[in-house]
Protein backbone atom coordinates (compact mmCIF):
# COMPACT_ATOMS: atom_id res chain seq x y z
CA UNK A 1 0.00 0.00 0.00
CA UNK A 2 2.98 2.38 0.89
CA UNK A 3 4.61 1.36 -2.35
CA UNK A 4 1.78 2.39 -4.36
CA UNK A 5 0.73 5.83 -2.55
CA UNK A 6 4.30 6.67 -3.26
CA UNK A 7 3.90 6.07 -6.59
CA UNK A 8 0.84 8.01 -6.95
CA UNK A 9 2.64 11.07 -5.66
CA UNK A 10 5.76 10.72 -7.89
CA UNK A 11 2.87 10.81 -10.72
CA UNK A 12 1.10 13.64 -9.41
CA UNK A 13 4.35 15.92 -8.79
CA UNK A 14 5.72 15.05 -12.14
CA UNK A 15 3.09 14.09 -14.31
CA UNK A 16 -0.11 15.56 -12.85
CA UNK A 17 -2.08 14.47 -16.19
CA UNK A 18 -1.53 10.81 -15.36
CA UNK A 19 -3.16 10.88 -11.73
CA UNK A 20 -6.51 9.39 -12.76
CA UNK A 21 -5.19 7.29 -15.10
CA UNK A 22 -6.94 3.98 -16.56
CA UNK A 23 -5.59 0.77 -16.78
CA UNK A 24 -2.01 1.31 -18.50
CA UNK A 25 1.39 -0.59 -18.86
CA UNK A 26 4.56 0.29 -20.67
CA UNK A 27 7.08 -2.71 -21.25
CA UNK A 28 10.16 -2.74 -23.33
CA UNK A 29 9.36 -5.42 -26.18
CA UNK A 30 13.16 -7.19 -26.00
CA UNK A 31 13.30 -7.99 -23.03
CA UNK A 32 9.33 -8.22 -21.72
CA UNK A 33 10.89 -6.33 -18.29
CA UNK A 34 8.19 -3.86 -17.05
CA UNK A 35 8.98 -0.09 -17.13
CA UNK A 36 4.97 1.15 -15.61
CA UNK A 37 2.52 -0.70 -14.76
CA UNK A 38 -1.75 1.03 -13.84
CA UNK A 39 -3.67 -1.45 -13.22
CA UNK A 40 -2.59 -3.54 -15.36
CA UNK A 41 -4.34 -6.29 -14.49
CA UNK A 42 -7.68 -5.28 -14.24
CA UNK A 43 -10.15 -7.25 -16.51
CA UNK A 44 -11.52 -5.25 -19.37
CA UNK A 45 -13.18 -5.63 -22.99
CA UNK A 46 -10.76 -6.25 -25.96
CA UNK A 47 -12.80 -4.76 -28.07
CA UNK A 48 -10.98 -4.31 -31.68
CA UNK A 49 -8.04 -4.97 -29.84
CA UNK A 50 -9.28 -8.73 -30.17
CA UNK A 51 -8.07 -8.56 -33.71
CA UNK A 52 -4.30 -8.50 -32.53
CA UNK A 53 -5.37 -12.16 -31.51
CA UNK A 54 -6.79 -13.30 -34.94
CA UNK A 55 -3.75 -12.19 -36.96
CA UNK A 56 -1.55 -14.16 -34.24
CA UNK A 57 -3.69 -17.33 -35.55
CA UNK A 58 -3.50 -16.37 -38.68
CA UNK A 59 0.00 -15.82 -38.81
CA UNK A 60 0.77 -19.34 -36.84
CA UNK A 61 -1.07 -20.47 -39.73
CA UNK A 62 1.09 -19.52 -42.54
CA UNK A 63 4.17 -20.35 -40.60
CA UNK A 64 3.17 -24.02 -40.43
CA UNK A 65 2.13 -24.38 -43.70
CA UNK A 66 -1.78 -24.35 -43.70
CA UNK A 67 -2.24 -21.34 -45.72
CA UNK A 68 -0.06 -18.70 -47.58
CA UNK A 69 -0.45 -14.80 -48.01
CA UNK A 70 -1.72 -15.62 -51.47
CA UNK A 71 -4.65 -18.23 -50.30
CA UNK A 72 -7.70 -17.42 -51.55
CA UNK A 73 -10.72 -16.70 -48.49
CA UNK A 74 -14.29 -16.84 -49.72
CA UNK A 75 -16.54 -13.55 -48.05
CA UNK A 76 -19.59 -15.44 -46.69
CA UNK A 77 -23.21 -14.39 -46.17
CA UNK A 78 -22.01 -14.91 -42.48
CA UNK A 79 -19.01 -12.24 -42.81
CA UNK A 80 -21.43 -9.48 -44.23
CA UNK A 81 -23.90 -9.97 -41.53
CA UNK A 82 -21.56 -8.74 -38.50
CA UNK A 83 -21.74 -5.35 -37.41
CA UNK A 84 -19.92 -2.28 -38.58
CA UNK A 85 -17.00 -1.65 -38.42
CA UNK A 86 -17.13 -3.66 -42.38
CA UNK A 87 -16.25 -3.40 -45.66
CA UNK A 88 -19.17 -4.78 -46.84
CA UNK A 89 -18.51 -6.60 -49.60
CA UNK A 90 -20.81 -8.57 -51.72
CA UNK A 91 -20.86 -12.36 -50.71
CA UNK A 92 -18.73 -14.61 -52.82
CA UNK A 93 -15.90 -11.87 -53.12
CA UNK A 94 -13.01 -13.41 -52.93
CA UNK A 95 -9.79 -11.74 -50.97
CA UNK A 96 -6.06 -13.05 -50.06
CA UNK A 97 -5.26 -13.52 -46.62
CA UNK A 98 -2.35 -11.01 -47.19
CA UNK A 99 -5.13 -8.15 -48.06
CA UNK A 100 -7.44 -9.63 -45.37
CA UNK A 101 -5.11 -9.16 -42.68
CA UNK A 102 -4.04 -5.33 -44.21
CA UNK A 103 -7.92 -4.67 -43.38
CA UNK A 104 -8.07 -6.06 -40.46
CA UNK A 105 -5.44 -3.95 -39.12
CA UNK A 106 -6.12 -0.66 -40.90
CA UNK A 107 -10.09 -0.77 -41.15
CA UNK A 108 -10.79 -2.57 -37.98
CA UNK A 109 -13.44 -4.91 -40.23
CA UNK A 110 -15.20 -7.29 -38.15
CA UNK A 111 -16.92 -9.50 -41.15
CA UNK A 112 -13.29 -9.54 -42.53
CA UNK A 113 -11.87 -10.92 -39.31
CA UNK A 114 -15.29 -13.33 -39.73
CA UNK A 115 -13.58 -14.24 -43.26
CA UNK A 116 -10.18 -15.12 -41.90
CA UNK A 117 -11.72 -17.01 -38.77
CA UNK A 118 -13.45 -19.45 -41.67
CA UNK A 119 -11.46 -19.73 -44.07
CA UNK A 120 -8.29 -20.48 -41.79
CA UNK A 121 -9.78 -22.36 -38.95
CA UNK A 122 -12.47 -24.18 -40.86
CA UNK A 123 -15.32 -22.07 -39.06
CA UNK A 124 -15.52 -19.32 -36.15
CA UNK A 125 -16.27 -21.80 -33.54
CA UNK A 126 -12.73 -23.48 -34.41
CA UNK A 127 -11.28 -20.58 -34.70
CA UNK A 128 -11.85 -18.94 -31.43
CA UNK A 129 -11.53 -22.49 -29.87
CA UNK A 130 -7.50 -22.23 -31.57
CA UNK A 131 -7.24 -18.30 -30.62
CA UNK A 132 -7.96 -18.86 -26.57
CA UNK A 133 -5.23 -22.20 -26.66
CA UNK A 134 -2.95 -19.80 -28.13
CA UNK A 135 -3.74 -16.99 -25.95
CA UNK A 136 -3.19 -19.67 -22.83
CA UNK A 137 0.25 -21.11 -24.44
CA UNK A 138 1.68 -17.47 -24.75
CA UNK A 139 0.71 -16.78 -21.06
CA UNK A 140 -2.49 -14.57 -21.67
CA UNK A 141 -4.17 -16.09 -18.35
CA UNK A 142 -6.73 -13.19 -18.15
CA UNK A 143 -7.73 -13.69 -21.54
CA UNK A 144 -11.31 -15.41 -22.71
CA UNK A 145 -12.25 -14.62 -26.37
CA UNK A 146 -15.97 -15.33 -27.80
CA UNK A 147 -15.33 -14.44 -31.42
CA UNK A 148 -13.09 -13.27 -33.79
CA UNK A 149 -13.24 -9.66 -33.98
CA UNK A 150 -13.95 -8.10 -30.70
CA UNK A 151 -17.72 -7.06 -31.16
CA UNK A 152 -18.81 -7.06 -27.59
CA UNK A 153 -19.78 -9.87 -25.62
CA UNK A 154 -19.56 -10.12 -21.73
CA UNK A 155 -17.57 -13.43 -21.49
CA UNK A 156 -14.48 -11.80 -23.94
CA UNK A 157 -12.42 -9.91 -21.64
CA UNK A 158 -8.54 -9.17 -21.36
CA UNK A 159 -6.64 -7.17 -19.11
CA UNK A 160 -3.53 -4.56 -20.41
CA UNK A 161 -0.85 -6.87 -19.12
CA UNK A 162 -2.57 -9.89 -21.59
CA UNK A 163 -2.77 -7.46 -24.39
CA UNK A 164 1.22 -6.52 -24.44
CA UNK A 165 1.91 -10.06 -24.15
CA UNK A 166 0.38 -10.60 -27.27
CA UNK A 167 2.25 -7.64 -28.64
CA UNK A 168 5.19 -8.35 -27.52
CA UNK A 169 4.64 -12.24 -29.70
CA UNK A 170 3.79 -11.06 -32.63
CA UNK A 171 7.09 -8.92 -32.89
CA UNK A 172 9.17 -11.60 -31.76
CA UNK A 173 7.61 -14.11 -33.26
CA UNK A 174 6.77 -12.80 -36.69
CA UNK A 175 9.36 -10.07 -37.30
CA UNK A 176 8.83 -10.63 -40.84
CA UNK A 177 5.10 -9.31 -40.75
CA UNK A 178 5.81 -6.30 -38.37
CA UNK A 179 4.77 -3.86 -41.09
CA UNK A 180 1.21 -5.06 -40.81
CA UNK A 181 0.39 -2.77 -37.65
CA UNK A 182 2.42 0.38 -39.63
CA UNK A 183 0.14 0.71 -42.21
CA UNK A 184 -1.78 4.06 -42.11
CA UNK A 185 -3.85 3.79 -45.27
CA UNK A 186 -5.21 1.37 -47.80
CA UNK A 187 -6.16 2.14 -51.32
CA UNK A 188 -8.94 -0.28 -52.85
CA UNK A 189 -9.64 1.03 -56.17
CA UNK A 190 -10.16 4.76 -55.86
CA UNK A 191 -11.49 4.21 -52.29
CA UNK A 192 -9.34 5.19 -49.70
CA UNK A 193 -9.43 3.53 -46.37
CA UNK A 194 -8.13 5.49 -43.13
CA UNK A 195 -6.69 3.94 -40.35
CA UNK A 196 -6.92 5.44 -36.50
CA UNK A 197 -3.87 4.89 -34.87
CA UNK A 198 -3.24 8.65 -34.12
CA UNK A 199 0.47 7.99 -33.09
CA UNK A 200 1.95 7.09 -36.82
CA UNK A 201 3.44 9.91 -38.44
CA UNK A 202 2.87 12.08 -35.51
CA UNK A 203 5.07 10.77 -32.20
CA UNK A 204 8.89 10.51 -33.06
CA UNK A 205 9.44 6.70 -33.50
CA UNK A 206 5.83 5.15 -33.76
CA UNK A 207 5.93 2.24 -35.70
CA UNK A 208 2.18 0.30 -34.97
CA UNK A 209 -0.30 -1.71 -33.82
CA UNK A 210 -4.02 -1.34 -32.84
CA UNK A 211 -6.73 0.25 -31.82
CA UNK A 212 -10.11 -0.84 -30.21
CA UNK A 213 -13.48 0.84 -29.31
CA UNK A 214 -17.01 -0.34 -28.09
CA UNK A 215 -19.17 1.87 -25.79
CA UNK A 216 -18.31 -0.82 -23.02
CA UNK A 217 -15.28 -1.07 -23.64
CA UNK A 218 -14.05 3.13 -24.10
CA UNK A 219 -11.11 3.58 -26.43
CA UNK A 220 -7.87 1.22 -26.36
CA UNK A 221 -4.70 1.41 -27.79
CA UNK A 222 -1.70 -0.60 -28.38
CA UNK A 223 1.34 1.53 -29.30
CA UNK A 224 4.63 0.34 -30.72
CA UNK A 225 7.31 2.76 -30.98
CA UNK A 226 11.46 2.44 -31.52
CA UNK A 227 14.04 4.66 -30.71
CA UNK A 228 17.41 4.05 -31.74
CA UNK A 229 18.02 0.42 -30.62
CA UNK A 230 14.88 0.44 -27.69
CA UNK A 231 11.41 -0.48 -28.57
CA UNK A 232 8.43 -0.17 -26.66
CA UNK A 233 5.14 -1.29 -26.08
CA UNK A 234 2.42 0.83 -24.66
CA UNK A 235 -1.31 -0.61 -23.52
CA UNK A 236 -3.89 1.94 -22.10
CA UNK A 237 -7.38 1.05 -22.17
CA UNK A 238 -10.68 2.37 -21.03
CA UNK A 239 -10.42 5.92 -22.37
CA UNK A 240 -13.07 8.41 -23.02
CA UNK A 241 -12.08 9.88 -26.34
CA UNK A 242 -9.58 8.83 -28.98
CA UNK A 243 -7.71 11.57 -28.35
CA UNK A 244 -7.33 11.11 -24.68
CA UNK A 245 -6.22 7.38 -25.41
CA UNK A 246 -3.52 8.80 -28.00
CA UNK A 247 -2.08 11.43 -25.73
CA UNK A 248 -1.93 9.05 -22.91
CA UNK A 249 -0.10 6.77 -24.88
CA UNK A 250 2.41 8.94 -25.89
CA UNK A 251 2.83 10.41 -22.56
CA UNK A 252 3.86 6.97 -21.42
CA UNK A 253 5.69 6.02 -24.26
CA UNK A 254 8.08 9.23 -23.98
CA UNK A 255 8.39 8.72 -20.29
CA UNK A 256 9.85 4.83 -21.27
CA UNK A 257 12.30 6.49 -24.02
CA UNK A 258 13.30 8.91 -20.92
CA UNK A 259 15.60 8.11 -17.67
CA UNK A 260 12.58 7.45 -15.56
CA UNK A 261 14.81 4.85 -13.75
CA UNK A 262 12.30 4.56 -10.41
CA UNK A 263 9.47 3.85 -12.39
CA UNK A 264 11.07 0.24 -13.99
CA UNK A 265 10.41 -2.82 -11.72
CA UNK A 266 12.97 -5.38 -13.43
CA UNK A 267 9.69 -7.43 -13.32
CA UNK A 268 8.45 -9.22 -15.98
CA UNK A 269 4.85 -8.74 -17.82
CA UNK A 270 4.15 -12.00 -17.48
CA UNK A 271 4.31 -12.14 -13.54
CA UNK A 272 2.25 -9.24 -12.68
CA UNK A 273 -0.20 -10.93 -10.20
CA UNK A 274 -3.78 -10.30 -11.62
CA UNK A 275 -7.12 -8.47 -10.04
CA UNK A 276 -10.22 -10.14 -9.28
CA UNK A 277 -13.28 -8.84 -10.18
CA UNK A 278 -15.16 -8.07 -13.59
CA UNK A 279 -14.33 -6.02 -16.48
CA UNK A 280 -16.54 -2.43 -15.99
CA UNK A 281 -19.08 -1.99 -18.54
CA UNK A 282 -18.59 1.67 -19.62
CA UNK A 283 -21.31 2.58 -21.62
CA UNK A 284 -23.18 5.03 -19.40
CA UNK A 285 -19.97 7.12 -18.94
CA UNK A 286 -18.52 7.06 -22.41
CA UNK A 287 -21.47 6.74 -25.10
CA UNK A 288 -24.55 7.68 -22.83
CA UNK A 289 -23.29 10.78 -21.42
CA UNK A 290 -22.12 12.02 -24.51
CA UNK A 291 -25.85 11.64 -25.85
CA UNK A 292 -26.85 13.17 -23.25
CA UNK A 293 -24.72 16.11 -24.28
CA UNK A 294 -26.22 15.82 -27.98
CA UNK A 295 -23.06 14.29 -29.35
CA UNK A 296 -23.02 11.88 -32.14
CA UNK A 297 -22.20 8.53 -30.58
CA UNK A 298 -21.82 5.44 -32.74
CA UNK A 299 -21.18 1.69 -31.47
CA UNK A 300 -18.20 1.14 -33.72
CA UNK A 301 -14.67 2.05 -34.45
CA UNK A 302 -15.11 4.20 -37.13
CA UNK A 303 -18.38 6.03 -35.14
CA UNK A 304 -15.71 6.36 -32.30
CA UNK A 305 -13.70 8.29 -34.35
CA UNK A 306 -16.62 10.89 -35.31
CA UNK A 307 -17.13 11.68 -31.55
CA UNK A 308 -16.78 15.42 -30.82
CA UNK A 309 -13.78 15.27 -28.68
CA UNK A 310 -13.55 17.55 -25.59
CA UNK A 311 -10.04 18.33 -25.97
CA UNK A 312 -9.63 19.23 -30.10
CA UNK A 313 -7.35 18.15 -32.74
CA UNK A 314 -4.17 20.18 -31.56
CA UNK A 315 -0.76 18.95 -31.12
CA UNK A 316 -0.09 17.40 -27.82
CA UNK A 317 2.24 19.05 -25.71
CA UNK A 318 3.04 19.38 -21.75
CA UNK A 319 4.71 16.09 -20.97
CA UNK A 320 7.12 17.80 -17.93
CA UNK A 321 9.56 14.88 -15.97
CA UNK A 322 11.96 15.60 -13.11
CA UNK A 323 14.35 15.42 -16.01
CA UNK A 324 13.62 18.43 -18.03
CA UNK A 325 12.37 21.54 -17.33
CA UNK A 326 11.02 22.55 -20.56
CA UNK A 327 7.61 20.62 -22.09
CA UNK A 328 8.13 18.71 -24.62
CA UNK A 329 6.35 18.45 -27.53
CA UNK A 330 4.91 14.92 -28.14
CA UNK A 331 2.72 14.68 -31.42
CA UNK A 332 3.63 17.01 -34.34
CA UNK A 333 1.21 17.56 -37.57
CA UNK A 334 0.24 14.15 -39.52
CA UNK A 335 2.72 13.31 -42.02
CA UNK A 336 1.39 12.69 -45.39
CA UNK A 337 0.10 9.64 -45.65
CA UNK A 338 0.80 6.86 -48.93
CA UNK A 339 -2.01 4.22 -48.87
CA UNK A 340 -1.39 1.09 -49.43
CA UNK A 341 -2.64 -0.63 -52.46
CA UNK A 342 -4.95 -3.87 -51.72
CA UNK A 343 -6.70 -5.78 -54.35
CA UNK A 344 -9.88 -8.55 -54.16
CA UNK A 345 -9.62 -11.72 -56.21
CA UNK A 346 -6.97 -13.95 -56.81
CA UNK A 347 -3.78 -12.68 -56.59
CA UNK A 348 -2.69 -12.25 -60.47
CA UNK A 349 1.23 -12.89 -59.58
CA UNK A 350 0.45 -15.35 -56.71
CA UNK A 351 0.65 -19.70 -57.62
CA UNK A 352 -1.65 -20.73 -59.99
CA UNK A 353 -3.70 -23.68 -57.95
CA UNK A 354 -4.67 -20.67 -55.92
CA UNK A 355 -6.37 -18.96 -58.34
CA UNK A 356 -7.91 -21.99 -59.72
CA UNK A 357 -9.11 -22.81 -56.49
CA UNK A 358 -10.68 -19.25 -56.08
CA UNK A 359 -12.31 -20.01 -59.01
CA UNK A 360 -14.17 -23.31 -57.78
CA UNK A 361 -14.57 -21.09 -54.47
CA UNK A 362 -16.78 -18.48 -56.03
CA UNK A 363 -19.42 -19.04 -58.53
CA UNK A 364 -18.79 -15.74 -60.07
CA UNK A 365 -16.11 -17.50 -61.79
CA UNK A 366 -12.68 -15.68 -60.37
CA UNK A 367 -13.94 -13.36 -57.37
CA UNK A 368 -15.41 -10.39 -57.52
CA UNK A 369 -13.39 -6.90 -58.73
CA UNK A 370 -13.01 -3.95 -57.73
CA UNK A 371 -15.18 -2.47 -60.19
CA UNK A 372 -18.12 -4.15 -59.24
CA UNK A 373 -17.74 -2.73 -55.79
CA UNK A 374 -19.11 1.16 -57.00
CA UNK A 375 -15.76 1.72 -56.34
CA UNK A 376 -15.36 4.05 -59.14
CA UNK A 377 -13.09 1.80 -60.97
CA UNK A 378 -13.41 1.82 -64.32
CA UNK A 379 -12.91 -1.83 -66.35
CA UNK A 380 -9.14 -1.53 -67.43
CA UNK A 381 -8.40 -1.58 -71.72
CA UNK A 382 -7.11 -4.40 -73.45
CA UNK A 383 -3.33 -2.95 -73.96
CA UNK A 384 -2.67 -3.14 -77.72
CA UNK A 385 -0.73 -6.19 -79.30
CA UNK A 386 2.72 -4.96 -80.02
CA UNK A 387 3.93 -5.30 -83.72
CA UNK A 388 5.27 -8.43 -84.42
CA UNK A 389 8.94 -8.64 -85.75
CA UNK A 390 9.34 -9.09 -89.28
CA UNK A 391 11.28 -12.79 -88.70
CA UNK A 392 8.11 -13.57 -86.42
CA UNK A 393 6.13 -12.91 -89.68
CA UNK A 394 8.46 -14.65 -91.68
CA UNK A 395 8.30 -18.09 -89.80
CA UNK A 396 4.35 -17.59 -88.95
CA UNK A 397 4.12 -17.51 -92.84
CA UNK A 398 5.82 -20.29 -93.90
CA UNK A 399 4.50 -22.53 -90.92
CA UNK A 400 1.17 -21.88 -92.69
CA UNK A 401 -0.39 -24.28 -95.27
CA UNK A 402 -1.28 -22.33 -99.06
CA UNK A 403 -4.81 -22.33 -99.61
CA UNK A 404 -6.53 -23.28 -102.86
CA UNK A 405 -7.42 -19.69 -103.63
CA UNK A 406 -3.85 -18.10 -103.04
CA UNK A 407 -2.10 -21.07 -105.12
CA UNK A 408 -0.28 -19.97 -108.10
CA UNK A 409 -1.83 -21.10 -111.33
CA UNK A 410 0.23 -24.50 -112.64
CA UNK A 411 2.15 -22.93 -116.05
CA UNK A 412 0.35 -23.97 -119.29
CA UNK A 413 2.47 -26.97 -121.40
CA UNK A 414 4.42 -25.06 -124.11
CA UNK A 415 3.45 -26.24 -127.33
Amino acid sequence: MLKRIVYLLAVAVFLPGLAEARPAVVIDAGSGRVLHAEEATAPWYPASLTKLMTTYVVLSAVREGRVSLDTPLLYTAAAQAQPASKMGFPVNTIITVDNALKILMVKSANDVAVTLAEGVGGSVDAFVGEMNRIAQGLGMTQSRFRNPNGWHDPDQVTSARDMAILARALYRDFPRHAGLYDISALQLGKRTIRGHNRLLGRFKGADGMKTGFTCPSGFNLVASATRGKRHLIAVVLGFPSANERTERAAELLEAGFGKWTFWRTGQEVATLPAMGGDAPNLRAEICEKKKSQGEAVGETEDDGENIVQTRGNKALSGLVTAYAAEPKQLLTAPAPVKPVPIFLGPNPNGPKEYIELAAKLSPSSGGVQPADLDLEDKPKKKAASKPKPKQEKKAEAKAKPKSAETKKPAPKPKP
